[in-house]
């Protein structure tokens, strides 16, 4: 999910089933401090006569009615939003149930920003979808301060998950930061000397503005350009029962709840600015985003956003579009990525750009993609093929996308769309910004499941896609091209793996005092 660079610390594969899942935070042996926590699952439950089944999410064993969250569905033809406060758990989204083939599964993930303080409550924000029978982004707030030691999950309407579920709980790999800062009194963040390198900027954020406001935007500046019309976003967002979606020429990177929110709710978001350095085209983002507002009032945002500007980044400024400090405690996060980098391909111009002999080495996939086609159309659909997998009819798709003012659900049973860019037709340098991840890709009990976001304002559009693949070979191969166009020039796409092997725990006792002139910590295996 885009482009997290992570740390597998615990994890869960059933081979029966099991009413709840319990993942408890340990340590790391590790040189740095973690921060965040990430929920990665891939499942379905037992639940029949419906397609979709809930996963209800709780800290620490807190069983009481601690939790809200606010969610913004596409399922079908459907949009809808949803907010519950002073509920018991926070249902993320859904997967796939027994009443679909066996071989269907669908996944989650979830960021907690600044987990592991107490500064603040905890925020929430996920992507799940249910194959192609549905697709969520939800944002949640647990009323404590504590710090997380474990996440429970179990299902909301089926008795148990299947067996083949697996689970998976990671701290957010600090290697990668290049920033980071908690405010000890109120003000603005400011991250400067960002270095040129290829690849991703990932932002994590957890923040509370000062304004009176329930929800407020947090605006970027990026290398000091405050010209507002430089910039322009599509968004689409769920604010208490309310689906919307607007246009905005402003720098929206954020949204953070206000000071008007209750006593310790602070927002949390995930950034992505890719492809950040490299090249002579615009920056492109996408952001997924929570504010807690109050108990009737809180929004979810998926942002798309373009920065007018060919330049390389160098710095970044966030702060309040109200003209508000973000209060002490607010904390931010930024990371140059990408981990484990498989391949990057830069496009000259042709049909794709395809990755071959794909290693079987990792748990799943993540692909980023910055891209623009030939079409002369007004814009084109961005395609994932694997395997060689031509036919149409063998990928399933639900998506949720906004354009301007209108909103869109659209599921289709041919289709293997993961986005949307810009072609020849839109503003020279705009380019499009879409992620995607494929999970448990070696597996051969499964059809493969995706999620992937997109966002490419030139032409107005920002969408999460879920889809399924129905085969269950492993992935060797996959193909990104545009749907009626050549790739151009300046197009980069960088194929990444994600492990899930769980990391030594600090402080681990071991026989072996060294082995060669090797550490104990850096031994993986003996025999």
């Amino acid at each position: 999910m885009f482009n997290i660079p992570t740390v597998t610390v615990a994890k869960t594969t059933l081979t029966g089933t099991s009413s709840s899942v319990t993942l408890t935070y340990v340590a790391p042996s590790v040189a740095w401090t973690p921060r965040h926590l990430v929920v990665r699952v891939n499942g379905k439950t037992d639940r029949t006569g419906n397609s979709r089944d809930e996963v209800n999410v709780k800290f620490n064993g807190d069983t009481g009615t601690n939790y809200n969250y606010q969610a913004l569905y596409g399922y079908a033809s459907s949009s809808e939003a949803a907010r519950y406060s002073g509920v018991a758990g926070l249902n993320v989204g859904w997967i796939a149930t027994d009443n679909t083939a066996s071989t269907v599964f669908g996944s989650m993930e979830t960021l907690v920003p600044d987990a592991l303080s107490t500064r603040s409550h905890k925020s929430t924000v996920s992507f799940v979808g249910a194959a192609e029978d549905g697709v969520v982004v939800s944002g949640g707030r647990w009323a404590s301060t504590a710090a997380i030691t474990s996440v429970t999950m179990s299902p909301v309407n089926g008795t148990n998950f299947n067996a083949g579920s697996t689970f998976e709980l990671c701290v957010v790999d600090e290697s990668f930061n290049i920033d980071e800062q908690i405010l000890g009194s109120a003000g603005t963040f400011t991250v400067s000397s960002i270095g040129a390198s290829n690849g991703d900027l990932v932002c994590i954020g957890n923040m509370r503005s000062a304004a009176s406001v329930y929800n407020d935007v947090v605006d970027i500046a990026i290398n000091g350009d405050s010209t507002t019309s430089n910039y322009a976003c599509q968004i689409i967002d769920g604010t208490g029962t309310t689906v919307q979606a607007a246009l905005v020429a402003r720098p929206d990177f954020g949204l953070v709840s206000g000071d008007s929110s209750a006593s310790g709710s602070f927002g949390g978001f995930i950034g992505q600015i890719t492809n950040f350095a490299d090249g002579s085209n615009d920056r492109a983002w996408n952001s997924l985003v929570n504010s807690h507002g109050s108990s009737s009032v809180g929004s979810l945002r998926v942002n798309s956003g373009r920065w007018n500007n060919t330049s390389a980044i160098t710095s970044i400024l966030l702060d309040s579009n109200n003209g508000s400090n973000l209060l002490a405690g607010s904390m931010l996060s930024t990371y140059a990525v990408p981990k484990n980098l498989i391949a990057r391909q830069e496009n000259t111009g042709s049909a794709g750009i395809t990755f071959s002999d794909i290693p079987q080495t990792y748990d799943h996939l993540e692909v980023s993609c910055y891209v623009r086609d030939a079409r002369t159309a007004g814009s084109d659909s961005l395609l994932i093929t694997l395997n060689d997998d031509t036919t149409a009819a063998n990928y399933d798709r639900q998506a949720l996308y906004a354009s301007g003012t209108g909103i869109t659900a659209n599921q289709s049973a041919a289709s293997n769309n993961i986005g949307n860019i810009p072609d020849a037709n839109h503003t020279a340098n705009a380019f499009g910004a879409t992620t995607v991840t494929i999970y448990n890709y070696t597996k051969t009990d499964r059809h493969k499941h995706i999620l992937s976001v997109s966002g490419e304002d030139a032409f107005n559009y920002v969408g999460i896609h879920s889809l399924r693949w129905e085969n269950t070979a492993a992935v060797t191969k996959l193909l990104i091209n545009g749907g009626n166009g050549d790739l151009v020039s300046g197009s980069v796409i960088e194929l990444r793996g994600i492990h899930a092997d769980i990391a030594p725990a600090a402080g681990g006792a071991s026989d072996i005092a060294e082995l060669n002139g090797i550490a104990p910590a850096d031994i993986e295996a003996v025999n």
